[in-house]
């Protein structure tokens, strides 16, 4: 890990991507519930699942706990975190991430989540927030958790996004079955007989849970200073070590321990809205618990009825947004607007719309489209479809796509991990459709859309109608336009009187008005 070491009183504003005030700013914008009566910890999933905003419970269960959940379970909250407008979400993600920032370590004293330390025996989880998250899981969760690890075979950092289920007082189950970094460091630590230390913060900033997500090669510590545009502060472990974010609400440290794979862990609701099922997992024995005096706790919205309002759903989509800017440029096609509409969780549709140019050029994108691993469906409009409309998407359907002529469909995809539709020889295909207006067609009165006239200040150009219309044929909103008319009413009239004298006729293909030659 390259870091830098900051001495004892330097600078740091250690609240800048702290979780509490960012929730403070998701109050201000409307963006937060807020529950001021005490809550049993067996509620708050049923409350947090039946709002759409953020939910902050200033008084959860006996131990009063102050908890927020689903703080990224928006567009609109994604883009307070970056500081940007919802539209430019997926333009400042690859920004930041073409400009690399570095880790800052800071001493332990300096550290805001080492004002309050527990260690061994004092080591107690049940005094931590775990509660049901879905109807069918396997036990209590704590589910916000980002796992900081080192790899003790490569000295590799890595950053991951990890459940944590109750086991007993200083014992942890946590989901090391699907295909991530973590799990194959594990495996070499089993493999030579050694622990594996880790750190988990719990209770981030979501520009932290954001990179957590990514994979990609090198250091990883360094993501989370990327995707918030600037150093991050890192304090290490008091009994394991392991870096962790000096400004994060609480840390869980401990090891995984060397004996395998050995407890069920799950079922639990997983990002495609269903049940993962229970499987055999490590066990995580913790040596160390540390906060801040005024700990914020946090709880993630993971699945549900609603996919569009999760955390996981929502993080997704901006990752998925970033990725299929970047396969188009690739493709030699410059997009107008990408949207991954997060009710697919954030992943599997890609909404595109391109500007008219040469004839295939949809097809080009849905064939660019399909080699990213996670799409499987994908949409593209001319830039007159709104992407981030449904209303607008519904309407390309009906009005431009022809299924015998627009549909594509591939088969022999890789499926991606815990995918419902995969076959039984995991694979799965893949549609794509070709909503923009068909090259050739004539541009004719009803292959236009009706839209409402926008009138420009501009002074009037003519004293009449018969002055205008001898400039050629006329709209009606061109005589209103051409007259510096506020009404049209007069202009009925008028073009009546020249009906009354003969001369008054009409286009025959787009109705314009016209003076009879």
């Amino acid at each position: 890990m390259q870091t830098k070491t900051v001495t004892p009183g330097a600078s740091i504003d250690f609240d800048k991507f702290r979780l509490r005030p960012f929730v403070d700013r998701l109050i201000e914008l409307g963006e937060v519930e807020v529950h001021e009566q005490p809550v049993p910890l067996s509620r708050l999933s049923a409350i947090i699942e039946s709002t759409p905003k953020a939910a902050l419970f200033r008084c959860a269960g006996p131990q009063k706990f102050e908890i927020v959940a689903s703080v990224s379970g928006s567009r609109r909250r994604l883009a307070a975190a970056f500081g940007v407008a919802e539209r430019q979400l997926a333009h400042e993600y690859l920004r930041r991430m073409n400009n690399p920032q570095p880790v800052v370590e800071v001493p332990s004293g300096d550290a805001p989540v080492h004002q309050r330390v527990v260690t061994g025996e004092d080591v107690d989880l049940t005094r931590l927030p775990f509660h049901l998250q879905h109807a069918l899981d396997g036990g209590t969760y704590i589910s916000s958790a980002i796992d900081y690890a080192i790899d003790p075979a490569t000295g590799r950092s890595n950053v991951g996004c990890r459940r944590l289920m109750l086991r007993g007082r200083r014992e942890l189950r946590s989901n090391l079955t699907g295909p991530t970094d973590l799990r194959q460091i594990y495996l070499g630590c089993v493999r030579r007989g050694e622990r594996l230390p880790v750190s988990f913060a719990v209770g981030s900033h979501p520009l932290d849970y954001l990179a957590a997500g990514l994979r990609v090669p090198g250091e990883e510590f360094g993501l989370v200073a990327t995707l918030r545009g600037e150093p991050v502060p890192m304090v290490r472990g008091i009994t394991n070590g392991v870096p962790a974010p000096a400004d994060a609400e609480m840390i869980i440290e401990g090891y995984f321990d060397e004996l395998g794979y050995r407890e069920i862990e799950g079922p639990y609701g997983e990002f495609y809205g269903f049940y993962g099922a229970p499987h055999i997992d490590p066990i995580f024995h913790v040596t160390a618990i540390t906060m801040r005096d005024d700990v914020l706790h946090q709880t993630v919205r993971h699945s549900g009825l609603r996919m569009g309002e999760t955390d996981s759903a929502n993080l997704g989509m901006i990752t998925a947004e970033g990725a299929i800017w970047r396969a188009l440029r690739a493709a030699n096609i410059e997009p107008a607007a990408v949207y991954a509409p997060p009710a697919a969780n954030g992943r599997q549709h890609a909404r595109v719309a391109i500007r008219r140019g040469l004839p295939g050029q949809a097809r080009i994108a849905i064939a660019a489209l399909f080699s990213l691993a996670f799409v499987k469906h994908v949409f593209v409009v001319d830039d007159d479809v709104d992407v981030f409309s449904d209303e607008d998407m519904e309407w390309a359907m009906s009005a431009r796509f022809r299924s015998d002529r627009d549909l594509v469909v591939s088969a022999g995809y890789p499926a991606t991990y815990m995918n419902p539709t995969a076959g039984d020889d995991g694979t799965m295909p893949k549609a794509g459709f070709d909503l923009t207006a068909p090259f050739g067609d004539p541009e004719d009165l009803e292959s236009r859309v009706a839209r409402a006239a926008n009138f420009s200040d501009a002074k009037p150009r003519y004293q009449s109608v018969r002055q205008a219309l001898e400039s050629g044929p006329m709209y009606f909103a061109q005589l209103l336009e051409a007259l510096g008319s506020d009404d049209g009413r007069e202009i009925a009239l008028e073009l009546d009187k020249l009906r009354e004298e003969g001369v008054l006729s009409r286009v025959e293909k787009t109705g314009q008005w016209a003076l009879t030659t």
